[in-house]
């Protein structure tokens, strides 16, 4: 059996495809920057929360039923709804409901719409896209870090929480 050469094929501008030798070297600790989740800390209602996922993905911010208690509220102030959410293997699971809470990520304050899920996942809060957008925030997991754009046009960069080590 011939050993397999793995090649890289691109087309030119003057429309002629050129290839070449694919190399995949070994990847060093900061080529592994990017893999690793965007976690941060961020008050909820006061208080600090580490293991704020952010997650350019999500449409939806998700906070886990326990965070509840944590951050001074109970199941009396989640308001019901019908949302069904789809994880990213088709599985789809109602949720408890939603809530109404201010989020301080740097020097922004935003009240926030989460969606209330029963279940222990590896975070404590999920920032989706509803979040980025309505902030003005540019994710980077790529240099673990978030830049946000605040009303004054001043940027504000805010490190990933390097104090949580993420299970590789």
């Amino acid at each position: 059996m011939a050993l397999h050469q793995p090649r890289c094929y691109f087309m030119l501008n003057d429309g002629f495809a050129e290839s070449q030798e694919a190399v995949f070297e070994r990847p060093t600790m900061n080529m592994k920057n990017h893999l690793k989740p965007l976690l941060i800390r961020a008050k909820v209602e006061g208080v600090t929360v580490n293991k704020v996922l952010v997650d350019c993905g999500a449409t939806v911010n998700i906070m886990p039923h326990h965070i509840l208690k944590k951050i001074g509220k109970y199941d009396t102030d989640i308001r019901s709804n019908n949302v069904v959410l789809s994880d990213y293997g088709g599985k789809t699971k109602s949720t408890m409901g939603v809530i109404m809470v201010n989020i301080t990520v740097g020097s922004v304050t935003r009240l926030t719409l989460f969606i209330v899920i029963d279940a222990k996942p590896s975070y404590n809060l999920l920032l989706g896209r509803e979040w980025l957008h309505g902030v003005v925030v540019v994710p980077s997991s790529t240099h673990q870090r978030l830049v946000i754009w605040r009303e004054d046009g001043v940027a504000e960069n805010i490190e990933a929480d390097q104090g949580y080590l993420w299970p590789t």
